[in-house]
């Protein structure tokens, strides 16, 4: 399926097949002859054969590989770094251009503006930038096994060399040890093994019909995950295929019962029901929940625990609901509100207590009578509903949970089993759909002070901040609020809060879990857009001297350094501050 704000994109691959590789030249200048063998080699030769490993940054690396390479070889790999960047949409059109610019070292190059569109389709994510070495060597070794079909006779067409491209993707994503008669065997020895986005990519690109705009596997693989009841009488042949076959059947299902054929997965409607986000980790925090039933949430302030949460909480019991496929013909018939009463928040505080909690003995009316908590009214009702329930517990740091839970622990622990409590001789039993989720603010509670016995019972999975996420954050309050702020702006004030963060993490007193969260970093566009209005203040730029920045600063993140330093003499303290300062501001 195309996606309609970005179709763009699909006359641009088309392009690139026609300009690079039937006829040679250059999509993104006026220069020929730049896509040979000849300059393929020499590319692969600087880039992958003779390649830098570790230290330096992908930019700075290049730079040296490349050093003394002639003005063809740089505008070839240009073309590469390009198309690793064309598509998704979580690259900005300024980020685009600059990733070619990188490469050609302003060498005074002019380039073709409607060759980096705004749009883009399916985020890559992480994955995707953090390997991109691996990406682009892809790129050129699909670029040259084109180029030698070209020049067996194989390739005459856009269609040919589609077939070609979708082709490689589906035998490096699912058929690596089969049959291979259509690449040359030195190209195929030397493709990198393992997931890559231009995989899914490249295939949606050339047959959009027959593959998702969805560049990241694990975004397929939770859609399959989620709608699997769907596929529950598909064909065998459907059953025992790959997921992107798997993903068009959901689809076609979907479709019917939506009356929506065009639809996207990442529309809201769908995208909380398959989509969350799982912390800095190699866990899957929603794999975890199930198998667990208990796990927390942990790190530094601002780093979206308490949303993460909910939004985990919140796919939990829609998979719950989807297991069955007339639930999903309800769904999108009548929109039932399924998530209603089934999430429980608690915010807990120091004076809090197990009574309030788990239940305990009071007098009135010259009696003394047992009262229940919290807890134990919250079971009576979980124990009816067929469903999931997710009970939240917010800033567990600022309580003592073993005293808080006391005999809960073991009930967890043997779930639908009776457990005598030793207050007031109440009942904890409970039921195999209540699982519980906590967040916990690192900074005011070390995980070292918990006792084992408490973090045994927990999956735990770290928090930080998180500049993919401060991206995304700043562009939707940008769009929002209707800010002029630009791509760039954005890009280098992230990356200003990115090097402070290291800075922080540097500082023996202090370490990662006192990162700036970033929903903290992200205020700058609420401060920047507040002086819209007011009379008699200009306009501030983001990263100017005394500008947005230094306000953010000045209000939000000096003040919390400072209370994070607290304990440091003040000359110390000051050099730190100073010192951190000269990182963000300009």
């Amino acid at each position: 399926m195309k996606v309609n704000g970005a179709l763009i994109m699909y006359d641009l691959y088309t392009q690139f097949i026609e300009t690079c590789i039937l006829q040679g030249n250059s999509l993104l200048t006026d220069d020929k002859d730049i896509f040979t063998i000849a300059i393929t080699d020499e590319v692969i030769e600087r880039f992958i054969t003779k390649g830098l490993v570790g230290g330096d940054n992908f930019e700075t690396k290049i730079r040296k590989q490349f050093e003394g390479a002639d003005y063809k070889t740089l505008l070839f790999f240009a073309h590469a770094n390009w198309l690793w960047a064309m598509s998704p949409s979580d690259i900005t059109q300024w980020r685009k251009q600059q990733v070619v610019k990188d490469v050609m070292n302003d060498q005074g190059i002019i380039l073709h503006q409607d060759k980096f569109p705004a749009q883009g389709f399916g985020s890559a994510g992480q994955w995707h930038r953090q390997n991109k070495h691996a990406e682009i060597t892809f790129i050129i070794f699909l670029i040259k096994q084109l180029l030698l079909s070209k020049e067996a006779g194989n390739l005459k067409t856009v269609e040919d060399a589609n077939t070609i491209a979708e082709k490689i993707c589906l035998k490096c994503k699912y058929d690596w040890d089969g049959d291979k008669e259509f690449i040359d065997e030195a190209i195929w020895k030397a493709i990198p093994e393992g997931k890559l986005a231009m995989y899914n990519i490249l295939p949606h690109l050339c047959n959009p019909t027959h593959y998702e705009p969805i560049a990241s596997e694990n975004h397929k693989h939770r859609i399959i995950n989620t709608f699997h009841s769907l596929l529950a009488d598909a064909p065998k042949d459907i059953l025992d295929g790959n997921s992107d076959e798997k993903i068009l059947a959901i689809r076609q299902k979907i479709a019917e019962y939506w009356g929506e054929p065009d639809f996207s997965f990442y529309e809201a409607e769908l995208i909380e029901i398959w989509n969350y986000y799982s912390g800095i980790s190699d866990f899957d925090a929603f794999q975890a929940i199930q198998y667990k039933k208990a796990i927390i949430f942990y790190g530094p302030p601002g780093t979206s625990k308490t949303h993460s949460a909910e939004q985990l909480a919140t796919n939990l019991i829609y998979q719950h609901y989807f297991a069955k496929p007339e639930n999903v013909r309800a769904y999108f018939k009548d929109n039932p509100e399924i998530k209603k009463d089934r999430i429980h928040h608690l915010q807990l505080h120091p004076n809090y207590t197990y009574e309030d909690f788990i239940g305990g003995t009071q007098f009135k009316d010259g009696n003394t009578i047992k009262q229940e908590g919290y807890l134990l009214e919250l079971l009576k009702n979980v124990r009816k509903d067929d469903y999931p329930n997710v009970l939240i517990l917010d800033e567990i740091n600022r309580i003592d949970l073993s005293r808080l839970f006391g005999e809960l622990f073991s009930a967890l622990e043997k779930r639908e089993t009776d457990i005598a409590t030793s207050v007031g001789n109440f009942i904890i039993n409970v039921p195999k759909n209540l699982y519980v989720i906590g967040t916990m603010n690192e900074i005011d509670f070390s995980l070292e002070r918990l006792d084992f016995a408490l973090r045994r019972r927990f999956v735990w999975f770290f928090f930080g901040y998180n500049q993919e996420i401060l991206k995304n954050i700043l562009r939707q309050k940008r769009t929002t609020l209707g800010s002029n702020i630009k791509d760039e702006e954005i890009e280098e004030y992230i990356a200003k809060c990115t090097a402070l963060n290291i800075a922080i993490e540097g500082i023996e007193e202090l370490g990662k879990q006192y990162q700036i969260g970033h929903t903290f970093f992200a205020e700058i566009v609420d401060i920047h857009e507040s002086f819209r209005n007011l009379e008699g203040f200009p306009r501030l730029k983001l990263l100017r001297k005394n500008a947005s920045v230094k306000v953010l600063w000045d209000i939000s993140v000096r003040p919390m350094l400072e209370a994070f330093l607290g304990n440091m003499d003040r000359a110390t303290k000051e050099e730190h501050i100073n010192k951190l300062a000269q990182i963000l501001l300009p």
